[in-house]
């Protein structure tokens, strides 16, 4: 009885169960090169039409993506640095077909929505790869003449290992999170003030064993990779760094005051040699 329930609870699992994210096939990505940290990844948007925010299609059907607008800072379009958490300027133009696209976006009748390759290859997604969605969620007021948006944005990012020197992404998200909104009319620049935190430490809850993920067929861990109740704003690297400085600094310390402490008592107490003035007998 409690190898049937166990043989049924494990069939339940797998039939309701289904790998994402999964390539264009419907196929579970299995090989594939990963990001290296500090390797720069490029985000595609989904074209839309201006008058009611549907997709654009190709003439294959094909969902249209094209580059995120481009930085001014940088002269291409706003990219993401795998696993390095930073603050970054993006001076974007408002053209006349971005302006109402933006009417779309704040007015939440369309999603600004993107995507993140899960490899570091070039070409990956054309190719027939997969991709991870990633949506930014900008909030503001539209008037009759102009926008006011907050352009203030967190953009936080999950990775996950795929071996001992490259990572994926498992999911991102974006959303305006300041108190002061700026003023936009056709023909002006905003500049988005990103803060990127990228969270590389997160053990993925109620996944397959180890010895599970030996025989299966994964990319990497699966499981729910749920955020802690409370953590650090920086990655367990710069967190091990930190407090390797500061233990060297404390020992640092810690031998100059026992130094200068020893020398101004022996200052004090005028130290002599007890055999000067003798003279030794042999």
């Amino acid at each position: 009885m409690k190898l049937f329930l166990t043989t049924s609870l494990l069939l339940s699992t797998l039939v309701s169960c289904q790998w994402y994210p999964q390539d264009q096939k419907s196929e579970i990505p299995i090989e594939f090169q990963g990001y290296e940290t500090g390797q720069e990844i490029y985000l595609e948007c989904i074209q839309r039409n201006i008058d009611n925010g549907e997709h654009k299609f190709d003439e294959k059907d094909r969902i249209i993506y094209a580059p995120f607008p481009k930085c001014k800072e940088t002269g291409s379009a706003l990219a993401l640095k795998y696993g390095v958490s930073e603050d970054i300027n993006c001076t974007i133009a408002f053209t006349d077909e971005l302006y109402h696209l933006f009417q779309l976006y704040i007015h939440e009748d369309a999603p600004f929505s993107c995507r993140i390759p899960i490899s570091g290859e070039k070409d990956y997604i054309r190719r027939g790869g997969a991709f991870i969605p990633l949506t930014f969620n900008f909030r503001g007021e539209i008037h009759d003449s102009h926008l006011d948006i907050d352009d203030s944005i967190n953009l936080v990012a999950i990775g996950a290992p795929i071996n001992d020197k490259e990572g994926t992404v498992v999911s991102a998200i974006a959303w305006s999170s300041g108190t002061n909104a700026t003023r936009i009319v056709i023909g002006d620049y905003l500049t988005l003030n990103l803060g990127i935190r990228w969270l590389s430490g997160v053990s993925p809850y109620g996944g397959s064993s180890k010895e599970a993920l030996k025989n299966a067929a994964l990319p990497f861990a699966d499981g729910f990779y749920k955020l802690p109740k409370s953590f650090m704003s920086f990655s367990t690297e710069q967190w091990y760094i930190s407090m390797l400085f500061a233990g060297l600094t404390g020992a640092v310390v810690m031998y100059l005051f026992t130094y200068f402490t020893k020398t101004n008592r022996a200052k004090q107490h005028k130290w002599v040699d007890p055999e000067v003035g003798f003279t030794k007998n042999d």
